[in-house]
C-alpha cells in the first residue's frame, strides 16, 4: 500500500476539554509545567540539552556522493541524514518510555490523552505496531512560524510519518494542516505558519514490526520568509526553469523545499548566493525516490549537463547549524541554450523583479563569437543601436553621443569590479527605475560638442574653436558669432538600461550633469544612485 493510499486523521472528534487543559487563568507556561512533572513525567522522557543535540544531528550526516551530473541508480542510493543518536549513556539511565508497561496502551495513543510539550525541547518517546499513533499538544498565543521535527531509529523498516493538526474549538475537531512523509530510515520535517490557537502533532508509525523509539521537538520562529513553511517535501512548491528565490532560514534545521520538474533534456546551470562568510548554507539535490544524488555549495555556479527528464527534490539548509533570519539567499536555476559549447563563458541571472532572463556570453560561448554579448530574455540587446536621445539630455547648449561599430561589451570584474554588469534599482534628479541594468561598453567613439556665442573675441580659457559661424548681430547692429568645440575619444561609457523598456535611460560619462567637466567653467549640477542587488 502506498502512502497516498495510506489513511490518516482527519476532522478528528475529541473529548477535549481545552479550557482544563490550558487555561484561561493560569498561564500556558504553568500548566505545560504542571503536566511535564505530574501524571506523565515518568512516561514521557526530556531534554533540554537542544543545542547539542542538533549539533549531533548536523555532525551525523552521511557524506555527499559527489556526482557529474543528475542521476538515480539504486547502487548510489544513500540516505541524508541519519538520525541522531538517543541521548548519551550518562542520561539514558533515566529515560522510562511511554509504553514501557507490558500490554498497556500509553495516554497518548489518541488525540483525548495528548501530552502537552514545550518548545525547544526534544523528546523521547516510542511506538509499538503499525497504524500506532502518538499525541502531542501545545498553544500559541499569537502568530508564528512552527518546525516540527521527528526522528526514527536508524532503521529501514521503521517508517513513522509526522503530522501537524488544528484544533477547532466550535465543533472540538482536529484538522490536518502540515504533513511530513519521507520514506523509512529518515527524519520527518515540517512546517507551517500557525495563527494563534490550540494545535496537535502526530506521529503515525506506516510501516514497522516492534517497538522503536523516535525523538520528537517543536519549536517557533517569530520571522519567516513567504515560502513558509515549506521544510517538507511534501509540501514543496516547484521551482519554475529559469526563475530564482529569495529567502531565509529562521532556525538550526529550517529547510526550504522544491521540485524541479525537468520536462526536457538539457543543461542546467545552479547557483546559490549567500551574502555573509559567516554562514554556510548547502542546495542538496535528491532524486523522486527521496535519495540524495549531491550537493552544492553555498556562492557556487555548478553546471549539470544531460539532466535526464523527470522529478527532482531541492534543499536548501545550513551545513553546521548557523543560521540568521536577517541574511536572505538567492538560488536560481537555468536552463542554458542548446548551441552553448563552453560553459564557463556564459553567465546567467535573473533581473530585480525576477522577470527576465539576463544572460552574457563572453568569447567561445557559443561558435564563432568574438566579443561578449548580452542578451535579455534571450534577445540580444545591440549597443551600437542605442538611441542617445532617449537618455537623459546632455548639458544646455552641448550635445554627446555617437558609438562605433565595433562597440563591445566589458565584462572584466576581477580587474576592475567597476565593470561588472550590475542589477539594481537606480535613482537620479529625473529618473527613478527599479528594475536597472547598468554595464560597461568599449570602443565607444563619443563626442562633446559646446555652442557658444560671442562677438569678437573668443571666451577666456577655450582656445580656438574647431568652427565659427556668423550668427547675425544684436539690437544695436554690432556682429556675433557662434563658436563650436568640439571634442572627440574613445573610451569606455556606462549605461543605465530600463529592463522593462529594454532603453537606455541614462549614461554615467560623459554627462555633465555629473560633474564632468569639458571647457572652463562648465560642470555638472546632477545627482545620481545605483543600488546593487546582484552582479554577474
Amino acid at each position: 500500500m502506498s502512502k497516498e493510499n495510506f489513511q490518516v486523521p482527519q476532522n478528528v472528534k475529541m473529548n477535549f476539554d481545552a479550557q482544563k487543559l490550558f487555561g484561561p487563568k493560569e498561564s500556558i507556561e504553568e500548566i505545560m509545567q504542571m503536566h511535564q512533572e505530574g501524571e506523565y513525567a515518568d512516561t514521557l522522557s526530556s531534554t533540554d540539552n537542544t543545542k547539542k543535540l542538533i549539533a549531533n544531528l548536523i555532525k551525523n550526516k552521511e557524506p555527499f556522493i559527489e556526482l557529474s551530473k543528475l542521476v538515480d541508480s539504486s547502487a548510489e542510493r544513500k540516505t541524508i541524514l541519519p538520525m541522531p543518536k538517543t541521548l548519551s549513556s550518562t542520561s539514558s539511565k533515566n529515560i522510562v518510555y511511554a509504553n514501557a508497561a507490558a500490554n498497556a496502551s500509553p495516554p497518548n495513543s489518541t488525540p483525548n490523552g495528548a501530552y502537552v510539550i514545550n518548545f525547544g525541547t526534544l523528546y523521547t518517546d516510542s511506538i509499538s505496531a503499525k497504524g500506532d499513533q502518538r499525541w502531542y499538544a501545545f498553544q500559541l498565543t499569537a502568530e508564528k512560524k512552527l518546525t516540527v521535527y521527528m526522528s526514527p531509529v536508524a532503521d529501514t523498516a521503521v517508517d513513522n510519518d509526522l503530522y501537524l493538526y488544528k484544533f477547532d474549538q466550535t465543533n472540538s475537531s482536529v484538522t490536518v494542516v502540515a504533513q511530513s512523509r519521507n520514506k523509512a530510515g529518515m527524519y520527518e520535517l515540517l512546517s507551517y505558519v500557525a495563527t494563534a490557537g490550540i494545535y496537535f502533532i502526530s506521529v503515525n508509525s506506516y510501516a514497522c514490526n516492534t517497538t522503536n523509539n523516535f525523538q520528537i521537538m517543536a519549536f517557533t520562529s517569530d520571522t519567516w520568509d513567504e515560502a513558509e513553511g515549506d521544510d517538507s517535501m511534501t509540501t514543496a512548491k516547484e521551482m519554475p526553469v529559469n526563475s530564482e528565490i529569495i529567502g531565509t532560514l529562521d532556525n538550526s534545521v529550517d529547510q526550504d523545499c522544491r521540485i524541479w520538474l525537468v520536462k526536457e533534456k538539457g543543461t542546467y546551470q545552479l547557483q546559490l548566493s549567500v551574502p555573509s562568510t559567516a554562514l554556510k548554507y548547502q542546495v542538496q539535490i535528491f532524486s523522486s525516490s527521496q535519495n540524495l544524488i549531491t550537493s552544492m555549495e553555498q556562492n557556487a555556479r555548478v553546471t549539470f549537463p544531460n539532466v535526464a527528464p523527470g522529478g527532482y527534490y531541492l534543499k536548501i539548509v545550513s551545513v553546521d547549524g548557523k543560521i540568521d533570519p536577517a541574511v536572505k539567499y538567492n538560488f536560481s536555476m537555468i536552463l542554458l541554450p542548446p548551441n552553448i559549447i563552453d560553459t564557463n563563458a556564459y553567465k546567467a541571472t535573473i533581473s530585480p523583479s525576477g522577470k527576465q532572463l539576463i544572460e552574457v556570453l563572453a568569447p567561445g560561448a557559443v561558435e564563432g563569437l568574438k566579443c561578449n554579448v548580452l542578451f535579455i530574455d534571450r534577445k540580444e540587446f545591440d549597443p551600437t543601436l542605442i538611441d542617445f536621445s532617449t537618455g537623459r539630455p546632455s548639458f544646455p547648449g552641448y550635445q554627446c553621443g555617437g558609438l562605433s561599430g565595433t562597440t563591445s561589451f566589458i565584462l572584466d570584474e576581477k580587474s576592475d569590479p567597476k565593470r561588472q554588469i550590475i542589477l539594481g534599482s537606480y535613482t537620479s534628479d529625473l529618473i527613478n527605475v527599479n528594475n536597472a541594468i547598468i554595464f560597461t561598453v568599449a570602443n565607444c567613439l563619443y563626442f562633446w560638442q559646446l555652442r557658444k556665442k560671442f562677438y569678437h573675441d573668443y571666451p577666456a580659457g577655450y582656445g580656438q574653436p574647431n568652427q565659427t559661424y556668423y550668427s547675425g548681430t544684436d539690437q544695436f547692429g554690432t556682429p556675433y558669432y557662434t563658436g563650436v568645440w568640439r571634442r572627440e575619444e574613445y573610451s569606455p561609457i556606462q549605461f543605465v538600461v530600463d529592463i522593462n523598456q529594454m532603453k537606455v535611460v541614462d549614461m554615467y560619462a560623459p554627462n555633465f550633469f555629473y560633474g564632468k567637466a569639458d571647457y572652463t567653467g562648465v560642470t555638472g549640477n546632477g545627482t545620481h544612485s545605483f543600488t546593487q542587488t546582484k552582479t554577474f
